[in-house]
């Protein structure tokens, strides 16, 4: 969808308007698209949000394709702590994130905007925060293409490529790809596992990005790239499985929030890591009970082969440490267990790093990408103790399920002795919800979230 700036409306579009129950709603009904909204004193900016998605619901269900809204309309809401500026920003982001509809494979495709035009005489400020509010959305619907693509059409393979493509011949961007020998020399035992049950090789993908000073410590994006996840030989239900090529949405994410950082000019050392991964099953698939070396050096127990995004993940983090990151942040469909600890509205946050903690909460009600924090207390490690290795893979009950995937991380997090380390487990966000106003599929979330923390960070 294209998005345009007009003083005035053009000729052929549909004008949206705004009205309370008492306003005068007298026009040319051939002309303009009323909607009706509640209004509020003041709006939450998940409020704001819902406004701008429901406008575009309701002009997809018209059919219209060509849209135009007065932005002194849309901006005379009142939004809690939020400037003209913001609200510019927030408008255009969740225009192109609603107008979203992953229709690759669609033999007939539905309507769809086409264009949306805002009217008025917006301040150089204004539409300044609209284009990046553009750019980041674009960034968040990358995210979803690479999620919402069919585990056949998105293996290990055709992600790495989807990473060169993303950044060719850009400048300070390098991606490198390492094969399984090159995994193998490194000792990335964990990684190595979980794909040898498959006939797609593994890839682990690296993109680092040097925006910032030769002598800055970098930032590190660490993504889940599960491409499809079958839970090996414990074998997952089917209907549990139907779902699982989005099990590579935290790798989406994190080459996607890069892609809108190197876009932004963030004045940073980045880097993207994405282990990538097919868990399938064959003779030569690892096993329950096996248990592997990691590159940490640290011994593993294989209690359950469903959970496979941590163990790639461990290894990612060991790979990390030659960066001597300034922050690690993870992200990964990770657990079902974070559904049943905070519904689907948020991801879940974990970190040892209080004031982080506070600050994803901040940054996610600000743009949208809503996470909870669980706790990561020294006394949940006795939970993850192997009989026979140094940790098992699994808790040892069926509680707290969530909790248990972040410590087993933590574990290898320790290694980056001054890195803070940052846990979001965004299974809860990774398909859309009714309460969304959404089409169905991938969120994207949170690559806005990632974009708002990497450029303020300091």
């Amino acid at each position: 969808m294209k998005i345009t700036y007009q003083e005035t409306p053009k000729k052929g579009f549909r004008q949206i308007n705004l009205y309370t129950k008492d306003s005068d709603k007298k026009s040319d009904a051939k002309s303009k698209l009323y909607l009706n909204f509640k209004v509020e004193k003041e709006y939450s900016r998940r409020g704001y949000i819902t406004l701008v998605r429901s406008i575009v619901e309701r002009a997809k269900s018209h059919k219209i394709e060509k849209v135009c809204i007065a932005f002194a309309d849309i901006a005379k809401f009142d939004v809690a702590d939020t400037s003209k500026e913001e609200k510019a920003h927030l408008l255009t982001s969740n225009l192109i994130i609603g107008q979203y509809r992953y229709d690759k494979f669609m033999s007939e495709k539905k309507p769809n905007i086409k264009e949306f035009q805002i009217v008025g005489r917006l301040q150089p400020s204004y539409k300044k925060a609209a284009k990046e509010g553009e750019l980041v959305a674009r960034s968040v619907n990358h995210a979803r293409d690479l999620a919402n693509a069919p585990g056949g059409r998105m293996t290990p393979s055709i992600l790495a490529g989807e990473a060169k493509k993303m950044f060719k011949g850009v400048k300070n961007v390098r991606v490198k790809v390492f094969e399984e020998v090159d995994a193998k020399k490194l000792k990335m035992n964990l990684f190595l596992a979980v794909g040898q049950g498959s006939v797609e090789k593994s890839k682990f993908i690296i993109v680092e990005y040097k925006g910032g000073a030769k002598t800055a410590r970098p930032i590190v994006l660490l993504g889940k790239g599960i491409t499809f996840d079958t839970g090996g030989l414990n074998l997952k239900p089917g209907k549990s499985m139907d779902e699982m090529a989005m099990d590579m949405t935290g790798g989406a994410v994190a080459l996607s929030a890069l892609q809108a950082l190197v876009k932004l000019g963030v004045k940073k050392n980045i880097i993207a890591i994405v282990p990538a991964v097919e868990n399938a099953i064959s003779g030569a698939s690892y096993r329950p009970g096996d248990i592997i070396k990691s590159m940490s050096g640290r011994t593993v127990q294989i209690g359950n082969t469903d959970a496979e995004g941590r163990l790639v993940l461990a290894d990612s983090i060991t790979y990390a440490k030659r960066y001597n990151p300034k922050i690690l942040v993870d992200m990964a469909t990770l657990t079902g267990a974070s559904l049943v600890a905070v519904g689907d509205k948020a991801s879940v946050v974990m970190t040892k790093n209080r004031e982080l903690e506070d600050t994803f909460r901040t940054v996610g009600e600000k743009v949208g990408d809503y996470v909870w924090p669980l706790p990561t207390w020294e006394e949940f490690e006795a939970d993850i103790k192997a009989p026979f290795a140094d940790i098992m893979n699994i808790g040892k009950t069926r509680y707290g399920g969530c909790i248990t995937a972040g410590m087993f991380l933590a574990e290898f997090a320790k290694d980056l002795k001054k890195t803070d380390w940052v846990h979001l487990d965004i299974a809860p966000r990774m398909e859309s919800s009714g309460h969304d106003h959404l089409e169905k599929g991938a969120t994207g979330e949170p690559v806005r979230l990632l974009v708002e923390f990497v450029k303020n960070y300091r």
